[in-house]
């Protein structure tokens, strides 16, 4: 029956067994079935009208608990990797099929790099592909909370976490370049661990397309980071001065310790 159907919807994407919401197309899909049962009903038939009633208000019941439960696992940080990029706050107000409309291939989510903070401790970097070419990325505390969402006293902002466009997509959809094409696509998440005794960081994660390249540097701080999985990365640098800002200057090196990329070269340090 339709009824059963659609309760088994709600029992298999339940939010608190895996906390994972339906995604957006099925939810739509539900309540679309919903509708069409309220629409099924006859004028005046006052047999079936109790029942169907009923029916509608459970399946409404169940679909607002799954956008509640979605929007409660946002506040609490406890979204997992795939929930995350599943969830992209990245799309959102974003036209269907626009540049932004990026969806996560579920099967490409990894954890591919850990920083290891003073007085925070490990932050993950997890990353996805998306089905429109883009990418997906975002940073786990300690806590289990996700950088930019808020959900940690030491998060300390940066771009939210989901799917994003590359930066050769961006200058394409536009007549006027916003982006530098250098080989460099990567995003920001901050980690602000001064009311603990610890420190203000930058952490720059993403990934690096330059022949050769196995390790992303900073000039500026002389931090480094390994390129895994093809070419990712996470780097931690320290800002002891996050409200002026501090300059990065990235580069890429080869095996043999030449650079080979340089996202700004015509930077200082």
């Amino acid at each position: 029956m339709l009824t059963d159907d659609a309760l088994q919807l709600l029992r298999r994407h339940d939010p608190a067994r895996e906390l994972e919401p339906i995604p957006p197309a099925l939810r739509e899909q539900l309540r679309d079935r919903v509708i069409a049962v309220a629409a099924a009903q006859p004028a005046g038939d006052d047999t079936h009208r109790a029942p169907r009633r009923r029916t509608f208000t459970l399946l409404a019941a169940g679909v607002s608990v799954l956008v509640v439960g979605v929007g409660v696992a946002w506040a609490s940080g406890v979204l997992s990797p795939l929930a995350v990029f599943e969830n992209n706050l990245q799309q959102q107000g974003a036209a269907p099929g626009g540049l932004w409309d990026q969806r996560v291939v579920p099967t490409s989510v990894v954890k591919v790099a850990t920083v290891r903070l003073p007085v925070v401790g490990a932050v993950e970097f997890w990353y996805a592909r998306s089905r429109e070419g883009g990418w997906c990325g975002a940073l786990r505390l300690p806590s289990g909370s996700w950088v930019g969402t808020g959900a940690d006293s030491i998060d300390g902002g940066g771009t939210v976490p989901g799917c994003y466009p590359t930066r050769e997509a961006v200058n394409g959809s536009t007549t006027k370049p916003v982006y530098v094409i250098d080989g460099f696509d990567y995003q920001e998440g901050n980690v602000d661990a001064r009311a603990q005794g610890g420190s203000f960081w930058r952490i720059r994660y993403g990934k690096v397309a330059v022949p050769g390249a196995v390790r992303v540097a900073d000039t500026v701080s002389g931090r480094s980071a390994p390129l895994v999985h093809g070419g990712l990365f996470a780097l931690a640098l320290p800002d002891p001065s996050p409200d002026v800002g501090t300059n990065v200057h990235l580069v890429a090196y080869d095996a043999a310790g030449k650079v080979v990329g340089d996202n700004c070269p015509n930077c200082d340090g």
